[in-house]
């Protein structure tokens, strides 16, 4: 690394933790506020923080016990679309709540379908007068059933490519005509994902975000967008349990003392460390001003599965007490706010890291094709209208 870690007394230090010994138990909208949700932000929302004060701010919080409210969609993805795309009235209407946690978000994307191919979405949005009618079905929707607005992206002209008419709106949950449906999954907790289907669905048009047809390119950088957290070397896309803590805790049951399940923790452990090294890296980029390497596609691949092992060595560890839903494999670890800290449902829903927030087909395939040079797939419906690639698809009409 070409940079050092900001110390205990480093002056960009001690007012961050001033400011959290005088408020031991923020609110949400206190952080937000503060400027601490989205620090990188311009003020008012942010501090204009480089990756620094960012790590600094990280630490702090951890260090504090605070987390910032549990609202990624806004806060790690959209939000910080209306910044550049959004409207005046847009920003004052959307932001505090959404950075203060208090409104929830979600996000109408993907589509039975298109699978992979966001591209592919047939929810088209009808201009009549000041407002947009929407029809479709949206799947794999996280938390629509607690959200109180979503980023949609549906299509508003099927004469163009598919990646160039679609376009997105933020929309009201509780708008008439909008159903959720909850799917079901293994992890015996309450469900992530959702089934959403939109009938005749009235938005005004002030909703429009950006202009007509600038959908994909909104899309394709919120999917990217993400702050720094060094701090988060979680199982489950950062959070809950790490490697650290799962080596912590098989000592402390006598795990470690058969061979085979040292040597295996182990390895788990070492994965853990390069993925630790590879962000230290990616974080020497932004402090030194250097754009991004491959690092960032190289440590979404490696994780996924790294945090599957972790929580299934735990379970394997329990032997046959893993079978009791709620017993703890590590008695002296408590759970902490985010659900994904419960060892036992982090290990049920682990299955799907290695699915969402892109495959690991899709990231083979990001790989392969801007890092290494390999030709990319064709794609013959990618430069002809919608309406006509449409008609080309099985079931399409």
């Amino acid at each position: 690394m070409d940079f050092e870690l900001p110390g205990e007394d480093h002056p960009r230090r001690k007012p961050v933790r001033a400011w959290f010994e005088a408020h031991p138990h923020p609110s949400g909208r206190e952080l937000a506020q503060a400027g601490f949700v989205v620090p990188h932000w311009p003020r008012p929302w942010g501090l204009e923080a480089d990756a620094e004060l960012q790590l600094i701010i990280d630490q702090e919080m951890k260090r504090a016990g605070v987390h910032v409210p549990r609202n990624p969609v806004a806060i790690n993805n959209c939000a910080q679309s209306l910044l550049t795309h959004g409207t005046e009235a847009q920003r004052q209407h959307f932001l505090w709540p959404a950075l203060s946690g208090e409104h929830v978000w979600c996000m109408l994307f993907s589509e039975p379908s298109g699978g992979s191919d966001l591209g592919a979405l047939r929810t088209v949005a009808r201009r009549e007068g000041d407002h947009y009618v929407v029809k479709g079905h949206k799947i794999w929707t996280s938390l629509a059933h607690k959200a109180k607005v979503a980023v949609l992206v549906a299509r508003t002209d099927s004469e163009q490519p598919k990646h160039k008419g679609l376009s997105e709106f933020l929309i009201d949950m509780d708008t008439p005509g909008i159903r959720v449906r909850p799917i079901i999954d293994m992890s015996a907790h309450e469900n992530e994902y959702n089934e959403v289907f939109l009938e005749d669905v009235r938005i005004p048009a002030d909703r429009l975000l950006g202009k007509e047809g600038e959908g994909w390119a909104l899309c394709t950088t919120q999917l990217q967008t993400e702050r720094v957290a060094l701090s988060r070397p979680g199982a489950i896309w950062g959070h809950g349990p790490s490697a650290r803590e799962l080596v912590e805790g098989l000592a402390e049951i006598g795990a470690l003392d058969d061979g085979a399940m040292r040597d295996e923790a182990a390895q788990v452990y070492i994965e853990g460390e390069i993925l630790r090294l590879l962000a230290y890296r990616s974080l020497s980029d932004r402090m030194n001003a250097r754009a991004p390497g491959p690092e960032g596609a190289i440590h979404k691949m490696l994780a996924a599965p790294h945090g599957q092992r972790v929580v299934d060595l735990a379970k394997r560890a329990q032997g046959p007490r893993g079978m009791i839903a709620g017993e703890k494999p590590f008695p002296s670890q408590l759970a902490g706010d985010d659900p994904y800290d419960d060892w036992d449902h982090a290990f049920w829903f682990s299955q799907a890291v290695t699915l969402g927030v892109g495959t690991q087909e899709v990231l083979k395939n990001v790989v392969a094709e801007r890092m290494l040079g390999l030709p990319r797939d064709l794609d013959p419906t990618a430069r002809i209208p919608f309406s006509q690639a449409r008609r080309q698809q099985p079931g399409g009409g």
